[in-house]
C-alpha cells in the first residue's frame, strides 16, 4: 500500500482454509521409506541423470557427493524462533523500525541493524548502528536475509542510520528507482538510491536532506524517523520528527511532526514544512497513501492520559501506535486523529500480553491482496534469554476496513501470519532462505550464504510443494562435512545427503536419495559441523510415475497449489487449496495434505480479493477414507466479502462438542474435543457414532454472478 493505491486483482480467488494439529504423523508425512535408497535401486528415477544439463549454464559443473559415512548423531538445540510461530521473521538477526517495498513479486523489508549494535556493546543505545538490513519473502513464511547496507561506507558523513523508509517508482529511463530514507541519528534524514532493492546503493546528495535547525523546523527538536510515500500522481511526500519542544514537555499537542512535498527528483522539497497535530506524539513517523487518502502513523509517548481532551474518541494506550488521515496533507487543519490501532508489545486487549514493553515503529503494507502491519518487539532477544534491548521485526495482519479506512486496535502476536503459497523446491533457492534455524549465521556481503556455527546446526524451510516427488538434491557449498535433508521433523531419517570437501564453492549432487511424494513438506537441512557455507540448493523433479495424477471430478480448473500448516498454538488462517476462477460454474478443490490422526481445527474459505464480485454455494464436502469417499452435504451460501477465515464453521468457538456442523448424526462433520485449549474443539468425520480418519477433503463449489475487475 505504501507509495501507491491498493492493487486491483484481475481474477477472483477462493482459498479453502484448513488447520492441522500435527499428532505424531508428520515425521514421516508422505515419505514411503524412512531409509535412504541409492539411485541404482529398483525404484530409481530416470530423470536424475538430466540434472547436469537441464536449465544449467553450459559451463556449470555439478560434482557427485562423497560418501564417507559421516554421522550426524545430534542436532543443535540453540533455536529461539519457534517452529510453530511465524514471528519474528528472522531467527537470528536483530533488526527494527521496519519499512517495505514490493518488487518483482517479492516483498522486501528493511530495518535498523540492531545486530551491529549487539556486536559492539552490551546494551542497545543505538550508537553503533551505521547500517541497515534487508530481508525478503514471497510466501510470508520463509525469508531470505540479503545482508547489510553499509550506509557509513556509502555516505561517510552520517552519524547513524536508523529507521528507514522506502518507496520505488519507474522513471523515464524505464528502470525502477528505489529511494531509501533513513534517520541520521536523531539529528536529520538522509537518502540513498538504487535501481535494485538490494543495491548497490549511492549517495546522491553527499549531505543530509533534513538537518538539525533547518529553516522551518524550529519546533522539531529531533528531525528524524522519516516516513515516505508516493501518491497516485507520482508525487512524493515525506514526514519526520521526534521528541518534545523545550517548552512543550508533558502536554498533548506539541505539533512537532512535520510533512512536506518532495520535489520531482525525490531529493528536495517544493513546499513548506507543515506541522501535524498528533496527540501525545513521540516518534516513529510513517506515511502511506491508500485509495486517495494519506495515512500518517506514529508512536505516542509514555505519559499518563489524565489530560486527554477528547470525548468522542478514547485516549491512545501508553506508547501505542496511532494514526491520522487527510486528503490534503499541506492543510494542517485537515488532519483528523483516528485513534490507536496497535498496542505496545507489552499489552493487548486483555491487559498484559506476556511480551516485554518497548518502543515501537510500524509500517503498513499490502502484499498479494492482504494488508499487513510490519513492526518490531524484543521477542527474539527474550526467547534467547537476553535483556540488552535488541529488537526483532514482526509481521501481523492489519484489519483495515477498506470502506471507511477504520483500523480497529490489534496487538502483536507470536504466531504472526500464514504462509500464502508453497515454496518451489525445484527452483534454485538461496541458502539464506529459512523459517527458522539453529546455530546458523551468514557470510559477509550482499546476498550472503548461510554458514553453520556448530555441529548439528540446521535450517528449517516451511511448506515446499514437491508435487510428484523429487529424485535428487543439489547444493552449492563450501567447506568440509555433510548436509542432510530431513522432511517434516528434525529428528527424522535423512531422505538425502551430500558430503563434500571443497576449499571453494562447488555444486554437489546427492549420492543417495529416498523416494517420496506429497505436495506439502517442511525441509530441514542439517549440517554436520561448523564453518560450512551454503550458497544455494535445489531439488530435481522426479518421474510422474512415482504417483499418479490425482483426479478431481467436475473440475473446470484443476487446483494449482496446496498450502497447509501444522501450528498447534494460536494457528491463523492458512490456505490449503486455491482455485482461480475465470467464469461461473462448478469447481472442485481438493486438499490431500492430511494424514491419519490429523486433528482438523478449522476449515472454510478465505476471500483474498475484497473487491471480487461473486457468490459461492458450497454443495458438499467429500472426505476420503479407507472405505472410499464419504460425501457430506453442506448446501451453504458463503459471503465472499467476509473477512472470516472459517466460512464453513460457525465462527471460532461457535460449535459445541458433539454437535453436528454439517450432515446428519448418522454421517456428518461434528465438533470433537482437541488438546488445543484456546479453541476447545476440532472437526471430525463421524459415521454411526464413530470417528473415522480421512486423508483428503474435496470442496464442491458452485460459483455464480462472477464479475472480473
Amino acid at each position: 500500500m505504501k507509495g501507491a493505491t491498493m492493487n486491483k486483482k484481475i481474477t477472483a480467488l477462493i482459498c479453502a482454509a484448513a488447520m492441522l494439529l500435527v499428532s505424531g504423523c508428520s515425521e514421516q508425512n508422505g515419505s514411503n521409506d524412512s531409509s535412504v535408497q541409492t539411485e541404482s535401486s529398483a525404484d530409481s528415477v530416470d530423470s536424475v541423470s538430466e540434472a547436469e544439463t537441464i536449465d544449467k549454464p553450459d559451463n556449470e559443473t555439478i560434482i557427485d557427493s562423497l560418501n564417507n559415512g559421516i554421522i550426524i548423531d545430534e542436532v543443535s538445540g540453540n533455536v529461539y524462533k519457534d517452529e510453530r510461530n511465524a514471528n519474528p521473521i528472522s531467527p537470528n538477526i536483530f533488526c527494527a523500525d521496519p519499512t517495505s517495498v514490493e518488487y518483482n513479486g517479492r516483498l522486501y523489508v528493511y530495518g535498523s541493524n540492531d545486530t551491529q549494535q549487539a556486536e559492539n556493546d552490551t546494551v542497545n543505545d543505538y550508537d553503533y548502528i551505521k547500517s541497515l538490513v534487508v530481508l525478503s519473502t514471497d510466501d510470508m513464511a520463509n525469508w531470505i536475509y540479503h545482508g547489510r547496507i553499509e550506509v557509513d561506507e556509502i555516505a561517510p558523513w552520517i552519524a547513524n542510520s536508523w529507521a528507514p523508509s522506502i518507496v520505488s517508482r519507474v522513471e523515464e529511463d524505464g528502470l525502477t528507482h528505489f529511494y531509501l530514507y533513513f534517520s541520521n541519528g536523531g539529528g536529520g534524514v538522509g537518502v540513498i538510491t538504487s535501481t535494485d532493492p538490494v543495491g548497490p546503493w549511492s549517495d546522491p546528495l553527499g549531505a543530509p536532506l533534513v538537518y538539525q535547525n533547518m529553516p522551518g523546523l524550529e519546533n522539531c527538536p529531533a528531525p528524524f524517523d522519516p516516513g515516505v510515500c508516493i501518491d497516485e500522481n507520482g508525487t512524493g511526500w515525506l514526514s519526520f520528527g521526534g521528541g518534545n519542544p523545550a517548552d512543550g514537555g508533558g502536554v498533548i499537542h506539541t505539533n512537532v511532526p512535520k510533512i512536506a512535498r518532495l520535489g520531482a527528483d525525490m531529493l528536495s522539497f517544493d513546499s513548506e514544512f507543515v506541522s501535524i497535530d498528533a496527540p501525545y506524539f513521540c516518534e516513529a513517523s510513517e506515511l502511506n497513501y491508500i485509495d486517495g487518502t494519506y495515512y500518517y502513523t506514529y508512536c505516542n509517548d509514555w505519559q499518563n492520559r489524565s489530560k486527554w481532551d477528547r470525548k468522542d474518541i478514547p485516549a491512545p494506550p501508553t506508547c501505542s501506535m496511532a494514526y491520522m488521515t487527510t486528503k490534503t496533507p499541506l492543510d494542517a487543519d485537515s488532519w483528523e486523529y483516528r485513534g490507536a490501532y496497535f498496542y505496545n508489545a507489552g499489552q493487548n486487549a486483555d491487559g498484559e500480553s506476556g511480551m516485554r514493553w518497548a518502543n515501537n515503529h510500524t509500517h503498513f503494507c499490502e502484499y498479494q491482496g492482504t494488508n499487513y502491519i510490519v513492526h518490531h518487539t524484543l521477542l527474539l532477544e527474550e526467547l534467547a534469554g537476553g535483556t540488552a534491548g535488541f529488537r526483532s521485526i514482526m509481521v501481523d495482519y492489519l484489519p483495515m476496513n477498506a470502506a471507511d479506512g477504520e483500523i480497529p486496535i490489534t496487538a502483536a502476536t507470536r504466531h504472526g501470519v500464514s504462509q500464502i503459497k508453497l515454496l518451489d523446491p525445484y527452483a534454485e533457492n538461496s541458502g539464506a532462505v529459512m523459517f527458522t534455524s539453529a546455530d546458523i549465521g551468514y557470510t559477509d556481503g550482499n546476498d550472503p550464504a548461510a554458514k553453520s556455527k556448530a555441529d548439528g546446526a540446521w535450517i528449517y524451510v516451511k511448506g515446499a510443494d514437491f508435487g510428484y516427488g523429487a529424485s535428487a538434491f543439489t547444493a552449492d557449498v563450501k567447506g568440509k562435512g555433510r548436509i542432510e535433508v530431513r522432511l517434516d521433523s528434525i529428528s527424522g531419517e535423512a531422505v538425502s545427503f551430500i558430503e563434500f570437501d571443497n576449499a571453494d564453492y562447488a555444486k554437489v549432487r546427492s549420492a543417495e536419495f529416498s523416494q517420496f511424494d506429497g505436495r506439502n513438506h517442511n525441509i530441514y537441512l542439517v549440517f554436520s559441523g561448523a564453518d560450512i557455507e551454503l550458497r544455494s540448493w535445489q531439488f530435481t523433479k522426479g518421474s510422474e510415475k512415482l504417483r499418479p495424477e490425482e483426479k478431481i471430478s467436475d473440475t473446470k480448473i484443476k487446483y494449482e497449489n496446496l498450502i497447509l500448516t501444522g501450528q498447534a498454538v494460536n494457528p491463523g488462517p492458512s490456505p490449503s487449496a486455491v482455485v482461480e476462477m475465470s467464469g461461473d460454474g462448478e469447481y472442485s478443490v481438493k486438499s490431500t495434505s492430511f494424514e491419519k490422526g490429523s486433528e482438523l481445527l478449522n476449515f472454510g474459505f478465505i476471500n483474498v480479493d475484497p473487491d471480487a464480485k461473486y457468490k459461492v454455494h458450497v454443495k458438499s464436502i467429500g472426505l476420503e477414507t479407507e472405505n472410499g469417499i464419504v460425501e457430506v452435504p453442506v448446501n451453504a451460501e458463503l459471503d465472499p466479502s467476509s473477512e472470516s477465515a472459517n466460512g464453513l464453521a460457525n465462527g471460532w468457538m461457535g460449535a459445541e462438542i458433539g454437535s453436528v456442523v454439517y450432515g446428519t448424526k448418522k454421517c456428518g462433520i461434528v465438533a470433537a474435543e482437541t488438546t488445543v485449549d484456546w479453541i476447545g474443539y476440532r472437526f471430525a468425520l463421524v459415521i454411526n457414532g464413530k470417528e473415522v480418519p480421512f486423508t483428503s477433503i474435496t470442496y464442491n463449489l458452485e460459483i455464480s454472478d462472477l464479475v472480473l475487475d
